[in-house]
């Protein structure tokens, strides 16, 4: 062989060669999955159960027919979730870990099936829609919370990754799997049924009517049936707090959890910056993804704009307002699959791929600051109940904002509101929690150094997330209550005897 004809050969090897090892695409998922195990357990107990939590411990905690009957009052979504905490608690445990262990479980399984839901379109689309799911803060913060939101995220993303298949396919075995995962994600949350509702009419259009009839109408009976539940649950007023919310700050608080989740630093900027990444990936899907590409990106835009729209127009009309971040989140499923269709499209390239590495780091570095920033935690109940001393031969008051009672007992264990007009006690705290600030950091804790008649100023334990005031007196005091809701915030406050 000439001299040129090796030159020749080795350059046609080059590209080969530089290449190297690629793993496989099960590589890859493994990788990620493993990854997001390690991220969601190993940091399972970093932040303390707050409110919305220790409802939940409050029912799992009843004899499971106590529990269902008091859905009604107590929550404002379907019976799934509860029922498996209920099953999961008795083998696991309350404890932080073993009560939150099945979300972690749920948002760990969701990185397989988001990545498989890319894989639709192509293993580069599926290894970028794992990577989001993995370091994306909204994804994290749900998987390491106790309710039920971790388990709707993994059944719509069941429920879109077999109409993805169906819509192409055309099979009915894809349609049955649609029809049976989309009901359960409807018993784990009605918010389901708008990205149902979406799925349904792709497939409609697609496959006609005929073809969908059935799995639709098994979710549209399982609505029926729940339709007792979610109408004594809208009496009871459970949600009411998120009609009193301004819709407009409602949906921009959406589109931050979306891009960098619900709370967290530099939260502005972040959201911002990742905000414009997401606006490039969608200029790459339109600009150079390829026919099948853009008509899955179509697909996923159609039905994460339908399952974020339709409330919010239910809400703009006034008929039935209950839009929130919390309730939508499902959509971020077919969201994230559509912003990896556009850093992962055959023709992104480089720069699909700095885009995507740029939207994780941002993922990761609010994961990982929010985790050594207490004050953009959830609510720090578990310091304030750390920040009392231990057993005391005599009784004590706490006096806590309004519904701290249910999370700080986790921690205290049972406590008692007095239910006279007032109680003899040698021992009062005041806790004060951080308050959340949207355009920056947290407000710090209001620190109560006004002693009630008879007490003195014992301690202050004040961080970023919280603030304990201790006051004593020499011998038991008789203090009115309506003394300890004013000194305590006012209204709202609950006194709490702790013995």
């Amino acid at each position: 062989m000439s001299a040129r004809a090796e030159t020749r050969a080795r350059e046609a090897g080059a590209p080969e060669s530089r290449a190297g090892w690629r793993p496989s695409a099960l590589q890859v998922i493994v990788a990620l999955t493993a990854a997001g195990a390690a991220l969601r357990f190993a940091t399972l107990d970093v932040q303390s159960i707050w409110g919305d939590e220790s409802a939940t411990i409050a029912l799992v905690h009843r004899s499971f027919s106590s529990m269902i009957s008091h859905l009604s009052s107590s929550e404002s979504t379907p019976p799934l979730y509860y029922s498996l905490a209920w099953v999961w608690t008795k083998l696991f445990g309350t404890g932080p870990i073993g009560f939150r262990s099945l979300s972690a479980l749920a948002g760990t399984l969701t990185i397989p099936v988001v990545w498989a839901c890319g894989r639709e379109v192509s293993d580069r689309v599926a290894g970028w829609a794992a990577a989001l799911t993995v370091v994306s803060p909204a994804m994290y913060y749900y998987s390491q919370e106790a309710r039920a939101y971790a388990l709707l995220i993994l059944f719509c993303a069941l429920a879109f990754l077999f109409f993805e298949r169906a819509a192409v396919r055309r099979d009915g075995r894809s349609l049955a799997w649609w029809g049976g995962f989309s009901v359960l994600a409807l018993l784990t949350h009605y918010f389901a049924a708008f990205l149902i509702l979406g799925e349904a009419a792709i497939l409609a259009r697609r496959l006609g009517w005929r073809r969908v009839l059935a799995p639709v109408a098994a979710v549209a009976v399982t609505g029926i049936a729940l339709l007792p539940l979610a109408v004594d649950q809208r009496n009871s007023g459970k949600a009411k707090w998120i009609e009193e919310s301004s819709l407009v700050s409602r949906v921009g608080e959406t589109a931050k959890q979306f891009l960098v989740g619900l709370y967290g630093p530099l939260q502005i900027g972040t959201a911002v910056l990742s905000g414009l990444l997401v606006l490039g990936a969608l200029w790459l899907v339109v600009t150079r993804a390829r026919d099948a590409e853009r008509d899955r990106a179509r697909d996923a835009a159609i039905v994460a704009a339908v399952g974020v729209a339709l409330p919010l127009v239910l809400a703009a009309g006034h008929l039935i307002d209950v839009f929130d971040g919390r309730n939508v989140i499902a959509a971020w499923v077919p969201y994230a699959v559509l912003v990896a269709i556009g850093i992962g499209c055959a023709a992104a390239g480089r720069l699909g791929a700095a885009v995507g590495t740029a939207v994780c780091a941002i993922g990761i570095a609010v994961i990982v600051a929010t985790n050594l920033l207490p004050g953009y935690q959830r609510d720090d109940w578990r310091g304030v109940a750390e920040a009392l001393p231990g057993h005391a031969p005599y009784s004590r008051v706490l006096v806590v904002e309004q519904y701290g009672g249910s999370p700080v007992s986790v921690y205290l264990g049972p406590l008692h509101a007095p239910v006279t007009t007032g109680v003899n006690v040698r021992e009062i705290a005041f806790a004060h929690l951080r308050t959340r600030h949207t355009s920056g950091a947290p407000y710090a804790p209001y620190v109560q150094l006004q002693a009630p008649p008879g007490f003195r100023l014992a301690s202050v334990d004040r961080n970023e997330a919280f603030a304990v005031s201790r006051f004593v007196a020499t011998g038991a005091q008789r203090v009115p209550v309506s003394e300890l809701v004013r000194l305590g915030g006012g209204p709202g406050s609950e006194v709490l005897l702790v013995r």
